[in-house]
């Protein structure tokens, strides 16, 4: 599988998932003069996002965002903005861009989070999860509006409906994630890397993404 890197143990697929965030985010501030980068939420990357925030790196040229988002408030547990806000509360530095404005208006959210999200596109880099049915970001299978954002051909912000609780999701399309320069999947345990080999056969929506990763971090 091209890109696949594969690690004997997560500490060291963290490890190094942080050092090439590190370098990506450090190049492009070189570069470019800034650097923009879009988080996925879940357990598995918050130790690297923890490395990357308690690291003595200077965000001050760095815009962040969400992959996607539950549309919840921001103190809820399942909120992606607010896990990733815990872990960089005791910086300064950090331009954080959140997805839910206002956890009463999901169709406001959304308007307002496709205009926040603009510099965003043909951004720097994107960090990827999957779930067990081959999902990325919030496009999920058998899902109508999911599907519109798998094949969209202009970037954007939709409104998709996940097959659990919270079911309300705000997501990134694949058009917007295309746009970024590294994009990388991080994933973790066996049935899931047997699921990504699958995604094209099956066709789950990570096989939509699948030949445009331009990193794979995989650890058991």
């Amino acid at each position: 599988m091209e890109g696949l890197m594969r690690f004997s143990d997560r500490e060291s697929a963290v490890q190094a998932l942080y050092e090439r965030m590190a370098l990506i985010i450090h190049q492009a501030c070189l570069s470019h003069g800034s650097a923009s980068v879009l988080l996925s939420g879940g357990s598995t990357p918050l130790p690297v996002y923890e490395k990357l925030f308690q690291s003595n790196i200077d965000f001050g040229q760095t815009r962040f965002g969400l992959v996607d988002d539950r549309f919840v408030p921001l103190n809820h547990p399942s909120s992606n903005e607010g896990n990733l806000r815990n872990l960089f509360k005791h910086r300064t530095d950090v331009h954080f861009v959140g997805m839910v404005s206002d956890p009463e208006n999901y169709a406001g959210s959304i308007e307002h989070c496709a205009a926040d999200y603009q510099p965003f596109h043909h951004g720097t880099m994107a960090i990827l999860g999957m779930g067990n049915d081959g999902h990325f970001a919030s496009l999920f299978p058998s899902d109508e509006p999911s599907m519109e954002g798998l094949t969209a051909k202009h970037p954007g912000i939709i409104g998709t409906n996940a097959p659990s609780d919270p079911r309300q999701r705000i997501s990134t399309n694949l058009a917007l994630l295309l746009s970024f320069q590294h994009r990388i999947l991080f994933i973790t345990g066996e049935d899931k890397l047997v699921k990504l080999e699958q995604s094209k056969q099956e066709l789950t929506p990570i096989a939509y993404i699948f030949d445009e990763l331009t990193e794979i971090y995989y650890a058991p």
